[in-house]
C-alpha cells in the first residue's frame, strides 16, 4: 500500500515448547513490532501469568502510591535502563516503603494539627464563659446546657423571666449570637430546653479537659507548634527524595510495567501441557526482520502477507475473515493529523487515511478563520509552552505540532488580510489615493513587511466569478469575495472526498458499485455547480458569445444533475436495498445534501468574520474612545485597559476552540461522510514503550 492508505499487514505463527515461552515473550516485547491476538481458549487452553507477576504487582502498588503522593519529578535527567534495572533489584524499593511510612505519618500529622486547631476554635469560643473544666460535669441535681443561641440578650432574658434558681455565664459572639452556659435543677431541665428551643438553640458538647481553658489552649498551640515542625521536618525530608530519586521512581514504575506486561502476557497466548502458539500482525516490511530474530528463541515462526479477499472487506463478514489492525504511515508532517483521524476511528484496512490530506487543508481552514498575526504568534506561543512542558507526552506532543501548524497559517493569512489583533492595520485605496489605517501605531509597523509599505493592491478576476487579492480585506472590500471563494474551496473540498470514495469503493466493491455510489455524487456536484452558476449570473451579462457559453453550462449541467439523480436511485435500489418506489421518491430529496453540504462552507467566512468583529468592538470602543481620547478621565484609563486585554482574551480563546471546532466538523462531516467508513483497529505493538528511561 502507499503512504496514503494504512501499512501492509502479515500474520505472523509463533509455536515452540513451553521453556521457549518466556523468552520468545521477552523477546518480542523488545521488539515492539507484533500486535498479539489474544486466543479465546477454545482449542487449547490459555496460559497462567508467571511466578514473577505477583511480586511486580506488589512493587508496583508501591511505587504508585508514593507517585501518587509525591506528584512526578521535575527532573529532566532521566535514568539509563542499566541504572533503573539496578536500582529495582537493589534496595530502592525498600526505600519507597520507607517514604510510604513517612507519607502515612505526614498524613497522621496533618490529621493531629486539624483536630487540635478545631479544638483550639472551639475553646477560644468557651474560654470568655470564665469557667473551668470541671464546672461543666460531676453534679448530681444539676443539669447543664453549653451551646450557641441566635440572640444572647434576649435568650437570657427569657430563661431569667421563665426558669427560676437558674445560674446562666454568657459571652457574646457575632452581631446578637453568643455562647450559653446554663445551669439549672434537673427538675427544670425540660422548661430550660423549651426556652433555648425558641431561639434556636444549638448544643455544643462538653470538651475533655483539666483546669482552665485558657491555659489549655495555650498547652494545644504548643503542641501544634511542634506537630508543624515535625511536618516542616518531613515534608523537606519527602522534597529531598523527590529530588534526588524521583525520576528513578517515575522510571521505574514504567520498567515495572513492562515487566508485568511480559509475565502476565501467557494468558494471551494457546498453550498445551508441553507447547505453546502464539498469533498475532506485523508490519510486512518489517516482517523478515521480525522473523529472523523470534526464530532465535522459537521452534517455528511462520510470517504470511495479508490478501484482502476478492470483493474487499465490505463483503466479507467478521466471522469469515479477520482483518488486520490498522498501522497509519503518514509523513511527519501529517502525524499531528492522526489525532483527527483516531477521534473518529482508525480507517478500514486498504482504504485511504485521511492525515496528509488534513495536513493541508486543516490549517488552511483555520487560518483561513482566524487570520491574525498577534493571535496567530499567542498560538504558536501556546504550541512552544505545550511541547515543552509535556515533551515526554506522545499526544500533547502531537498536539503542540497540531498548534504550531494552525498558528503559522493564522499568522500568514494574517499577513495577507493585513490584520493584528482585530485592527486592519495597511493602507487602503480609495478614489486614486492612499488612505493610511486607523490602526495605533504598535500595529501599522507592520507595514514595514510589506512592498511600497503596504501601499500596494494586486487584484485576479478568475472564472466562475473568483476574484484573488492582494492584501485581501476580509472584512471590507473583500467580504463578498471570501463568500465565493468559500464556497468553491467547499465543492472542491467535497469533490476530492468523493474521488477519494470513488477509489476506495472501486478496490472494495469493484467498478459498477463505485460509479453507483460515489460516481452519482459526484455528478450531482458538478451537475448542480454548472446548472445553479449560469442560472443566477447570465441575467447579468450583455455579451452573447458568453451568455451562450452559460447556457451550454446550464444545459449540459442539467443533464449531468439528473444523471446523478438516477444513478443515486439505483444506488439506493441496488445497493442500500431500498425499494424501488421508495428509492424513486427519496433520490431527488437526498440530491439536495450536496447543496447543504456546500453551503456548510460558508461558515469559513462567517465564524472569521465574527471573531474580527468582536476584537474590533474592543478596539474601537475601549482602546479608541477611551484609552487614547482626547479628555478622558484618568481613572477610567486603567479599567478601560483591563476591559480592552478581557475582550482580546476572550476573542483569542473563542479564535483558538471555535476555528477548530467548525474546520473539524467541515472535515469530520462533510468531507470524510463522502468517503470514510472506520472499523479498523489500531495497531498496538506488544511491549511497552519506554519514555522515561534513557535506552543504555
Amino acid at each position: 500500500m502507499s503512504g496514503l492508505t494504512a501499512a501492509e499487514m502479515s500474520h505472523i505463527l509463533v509455536a515452540g515448547t513451553s521453556d521457549e515461552l518466556t523468552p520468545t515473550l521477552e523477546l518480542a516485547a523488545r521488539l515492539r513490532s507484533i500486535h498479539l491476538i489474544d486466543h479465546d481458549g477454545e482449542e487449547l487452553g490459555l496460559g497462567s501469568p508467571n511466578h514473577a507477576a505477583d511480586g511486580i504487582s506488589q512493587r508496583l502498588a508501591t511505587m504508585r502510591g508514593c507517585l501518587s503522593q509525591l506528584g512526578a519529578s521535575s527532573s529532566t535527567r532521566l535514568p539509563t535502563l542499566k541504572d533503573a534495572r539496578a536500582s529495582l533489584e537493589g534496595s530502592f524499593v525498600e526505600s519507597t516503603d520507607s517514604i510510604i511510612e513517612d507519607l502515612k505519618r505526614l498524613d497522621s500529622i496533618r490529621s493531629e494539627i486539624d483536630d487540635l486547631n478545631g479544638r483550639v476554635a472551639l475553646l477560644a469560643r468557651l474560654a470568655p464563659l470564665g469557667l473551668e473544666f470541671e464546672l461543666f460535669e460531676g453534679y448530681d441535681s444539676l443539669s447543664v446546657h453549653l451551646g450557641e443561641v441566635a440572640d444572647l440578650d434576649g435568650c437570657r432574658s427569657a430563661l431569667n423571666h421563665s426558669i427560676k434558681d437558674v445560674l446562666i455565664f454568657g459571652s457574646s459572639g457575632k452581631g446578637k449570637q453568643g455562647i450559653l452556659a446554663i445551669f439549672c435543677e434537673k427538675s427544670s431541665s425540660d422548661s430550660v430546653d423549651t426556652v433555648l428551643t425558641e431561639h434556636a438553640f444549638q448544643s455544643i458538647a462538653v470538651p475533655d479537659g483539666q483546669g482552665s481553658m485558657i491555659e489549655q489552649i495555650a498547652a494545644l498551640k504548643k503542641q501544634t507548634k511542634e506537630l508543624q515542625s515535625q511536618e516542616k521536618t518531613l515534608r523537606a525530608d519527602l522534597e529531598s527524595w523527590k529530588g534526588e530519586h524521583g525520576a528513578m521512581l517515575v522510571g521505574g514504575i514504567e520498567l515495572l510495567e513492562s515487566d508485568f506486561e511480559v509475565e502476565t502476557a501467557p494468558v494471551r497466548v494457546a498453550v498445551s501441557e508441553h507447547a505453546f502458539i502464539l498469533e498475532g500482525w506485523v508490519l510486512t516490511e518489517d516482517s523478515e526482520t521480525i522473523t529472523s530474530a523470534l526464530s532465535e528463541t522459537a521452534t517455528h515462526v511462520e510470517c504470511t502477507p495479508f490478501e484482502v479477499p476478492h470483493g474487499g472487506a465490505h463483503h466479507h463478514s467478521d466471522e469469515e475473515v479477520e482483518f488486520p489492525p490498522i498501522a497509519l504511515q503518514n509523513i511527519g508532517p501529517a502525524t499531528p493529523y492522526e489525532l483527527l483521524t483516531d477521534a473518529i476511528g482508525r480507517p478500514k484496512y486498504g482504504n485511504v487515511d485521511p492525515s496528509t490530506f488534513m495536513m493541508i487543508t486543516y490549517p488552511l481552514f483555520f487560518g483561513l478563520m482566524l487570520g491574525d498575526i498577534a493571535y496567530g504568534l499567542a498560538i504558536v506561543g501556546l504550541a512552544y509552552w505545550v511541547s515543552k512542558t509535556f515533551a515526554r507526552d506522545e499526544m500533547l506532543s502531537r498536539a503542540s505540532r497540531l498548534l504550531y501548524h494552525i498558528g503559522f497559517s493564522t499568522i500568514i493569512f494574517g499577513y495577507l488580510f493585513g490584520e493584528f489583533a482585530g485592527w486592519e492595520f495597511l493602507p487602503h485605496y480609495h478614489h486614486g489615493h492612499w488612505e493610511a489605517s486607523s490602526a495605533p501605531g504598535w500595529a501599522t509597523w507592520l507595514t514595514m513587511l510589506y512592498p511600497n509599505g503596504g501601499e500596494i493592491y494586486w487584484k485576479w478576476s478568475g472564472p466562475f466569478g473568483a476574484t484573488l487579492a492582494y492584501p485581501f480585506h476580509r472584512v471590507s472590500s473583500n467580504l463578498e469575495d471570501l463568500i465565493v471563494l468559500t464556497m468553491y474551496l467547499g465543492i472542491l473540498h467535497l469533490a476530492f472526498g468523493l474521488l477519494i470514495g470513488f477509489r476506495d469503493a472501486y478496490k472494495g466493491h469493484g467498478l459498477s458499485a463505485a460509479i453507483f455510489e460515489r460516481g452519482s455524487w459526484l455528478l450531482i456536484l458538478s451537475g448542480g455547480f454548472f446548472f445553479a452558476y449560469a442560472f443566477l449570473t447570465r441575467e447579468n451579462h450583455s455579451d452573447e458569445a458568453y451568455v451562450a457559453l452559460l447556457d451550454l453550462f446550464m444545459f449540459s449541467g442539467l443533464i449531468v444533475l439528473v444523471t446523478g439523480i438516477l444513478l443515486l436511485i439505483v444506488a439506493l435500489w441496488k445497493y442500500e436495498g431500498m425499494p424501488l418506489p421508495i428509492a424513486i421518491a427519496l433520490g431527488p430529496i437526498e440530491s439536495v445534501q450536496a447543496l447543504s453540504n456546500t453551503v456548510s462552507y460558508v461558515r469559513l467566512f462567517a465564524v472569521g468574520v465574527v471573531g474580527v468583529k468582536i476584537a474590533e468592538t474592543g478596539n474601537k470602543l475601549l482602546y479608541q474612545d477611551v484609552i487614547v481620547a482626547d479628555g478622558t478621565h484618568i481613572l477610567l484609563i486603567p479599567i478601560a485597559v483591563v476591559g480592552w486585554l478581557a475582550v482580546h482574551l476572550f476573542a483569542l480563546v473563542l479564535g483558538v476552540f471555535s476555528p477548530n471546532v467548525q474546520a473539524a466538523r467541515l472535515h469530520f462531516v462533510e468531507w470524510m461522510g463522502k468517503f470514510y467508513e472506520t472499523g479498523g483497529e489500531p495497531f498496538k505493538p506488544f511491549g511497552k514503550k519506554l519514555v522515561n528511561v534513557e535506552a543504555d
